[in-house]
């Protein structure tokens, strides 16, 4: 298909006699939205695709229910506080969605958005790909730059109920596409122990959040409820399952996980922030980190013994303020394993008080399967069911292979199955593109509006990346690690590290990573996003 004129003038529009550089963000979720501010910023236009008919991306679909795990104070952008009406530590959905809103409306970003139109195909137009040579990445710009001397990506776009492909092209691609929604993550069976055999109803967390307040609570009003999984997901949908079956004719809903996860119900302890176990310097210099010093590597050691009490008290505090021994749902793995791997969140304020009068019940099985009536367990208790629910979250990694070219797709994950990106953005092997948002730490805008003016910097050519080789040394040293301190770390995660993480940004940058007023704050203060405030 032709590229249209209106494209190719974009492509050959000028400034000073050089050509302007043409950027396109795939995306206007939070990740989006704050990449989109910050190349404004740079007086670039860039072109933003949403799918979707307005912005949020996973806030726009989402339980009832739901509320914003991370403190309020915790997840706002630095140069866009929350209206003082919000005073909830963990505002509803809703209101995540105002804020949003509100931010794009105050930096004018709604006028760069094209809404409901699907990105259907890119294709990479640049240099030959050479897989059999390491420096393949040499199809960045020899001096390490953002750019190429020419575009390089083809985008098609098709407007939602359209038929039409039109074609753009851009110098440079943002993937903002997210990691939670899409393509749900199921598990697979054994033969005649999947969904085909049961009598009931089946869906996915994503297929509930679709629907409208009135179906959701037909679907689940007097049914009898599995839901399966231990995160986010699968308990804030039990929540919302036990508050449709409260009374006399309601039923239980039933949780069947394999393992349990820690999670938190308060940011305090004793009065205290618990920011101040996991979220300043001193705790983070506790921690081994990757490619650490001799000095760094001896201290760790020597503070081994203190570093494991901190986080057995915080697991025994948690044991304490929380019924997990009542109901069978303290984890295995430690707190700190969990930290580095990105997987502790905040429990539903109703959990455990639904569990207490009957409504929510935990049951713990390595395996199960499907019968005609139900679930099977592992120790053959059948759990009758008329609807599961899987709440097992998404497929990430599928997500992003089937939006890029073929030769890329292949090379997105190493053989560990990890997907390497350089700074949390770069991914060695893809030339003139950074993906945003796929990169997690304690709070996502805190992380993305970081990775943004990184990513402003790189694309006004502040600084230039290290070799093909050098970025790849370097992520592999990281996922290494991290592997290492945490057998449950399968993705991309800075959240025990996340200070020293952005130390390097600032680095890059030519900011001092330092942020603080004085030393003593600067080392046993929690850190947060206001402390990397442009100065």
């Amino acid at each position: 298909m032709a590229i249209s004129s209106a494209n190719m003038s974009m492509e050959c529009e000028t400034e000073n006699g050089f050509r302007k550089r043409s950027v396109c963000i795939i995306g206007a979720g939070m990740s989006g939205l704050v990449a989109t501010k910050y190349l404004l910023n740079l007086k670039m236009n860039p072109v933003v695709f949403e799918v979707k008919q307005g912005i949020g991306g996973v806030w726009r679909e989402t339980f009832g229910c739901t509320r914003l795990q991370t403190p309020r104070h915790e997840y706002q952008f630095t140069d866009f506080p929350w209206p003082d009406h919000i005073t909830a530590q963990h505002p509803a959905h809703y209101e995540v969605m105002d804020y949003f809103e509100s931010y794009a409306m105050h930096f004018g970003l709604l006028d760069h958005i094209h809404f409901n139109t699907k990105v259907v195909e890119i294709r990479y137009i640049g240099k030959e790909y050479c897989e059999s040579s390491l420096e393949h990445a040499g199809l960045w710009s020899k001096n390490g730059g953002p750019y190429a001397d020419s575009v390089v990506w083809d985008v098609g776009v098709q407007k939602i109920n359209g038929e039409s492909i039109e074609w753009h092209r851009f110098d440079f691609l943002v993937l903002c596409i997210g990691k939670y929604g899409d393509l749900p993550q199921i598990p697979s069976f054994p033969p005649n122990k999947g969904p085909e055999v049961f009598q009931g109803k089946v869906l996915h967390t994503m297929d509930y959040a679709r629907l409208d307040e009135k179906s959701a609570y037909e679907l689940i009003k007097g049914k009898r409820v599995v839901v399966i999984g231990y995160q986010k997901s699968a308990l804030d949908f039990a929540v919302e399952c036990a508050e449709a079956n409260r009374g006399e004719d309601g039923h239980p809903c039933t949780v069947v996980f394999r393992r349990a996860h820690w999670g938190l119900i308060s940011y305090e302890l004793y009065g205290l922030p618990i920011q101040l176990f996991y979220n300043t310097r001193f705790a983070q210099f506790l921690l081994e980190r990757p490619a650490q010093g001799f000095l760094q590597s001896v201290l760790s050691r020597l503070f081994r013994p203190l570093r494991w009490a901190i986080f057995r008290f915080f697991e025994l505090y948690l044991c304490w303020k929380l019924p997990l021994r009542k109901y069978g749902v303290v984890p295995d793995q430690s707190f700190v394993e969990e930290l580095s791997a990105c997987t502790v969140s905040t429990y539903h304020g109703d959990l455990f008080s639904r569990a207490d009068e009957g409504s929510i019940l935990f049951r713990k099985s390595p395996n199960w399967g499907f019968s005609s009536k139900g679930v099977v367990l592992n120790d053959g208790t059948e759990v009758e069911a008329d609807l599961v629910v899987f709440g097992t979250g998404f497929d990430a990694e599928k997500k992003l292979k089937s939006l890029l070219p073929g030769p890329f797709a292949g090379v997105l994950e190493d053989s560990a199955g990890i997907i390497p990106l350089y700074r949390g953005l770069i991914h060695p092997h893809i030339p003139h593109m950074a993906i945003l948002g796929y990169s997690e730490s304690l709070s996502n805008v805190y992380s993305s509006e970081m990775r943004s003016r990184w990513l402003s910097h790189f694309l006004s050519s502040k600084f230039v990346l290290p070799s093909m080789k050098e970025m790849l040394t370097d992520t592999d040293n990281h996922y290494k690690h991290w592997k290492r301190i945490s057998p449950f770390y399968w993705k991309s995660c800075h959240g025990a590290f996340h200070i020293w993480d952005n130390d390097n940004l600032c680095r890059d940058m030519g900011w001092n990573p330092m942020r603080k007023k004085n030393w003593f704050y600067e080392f046993f203060a929690p850190y947060s996003n206001l402390d990397y405030r442009e100065m």
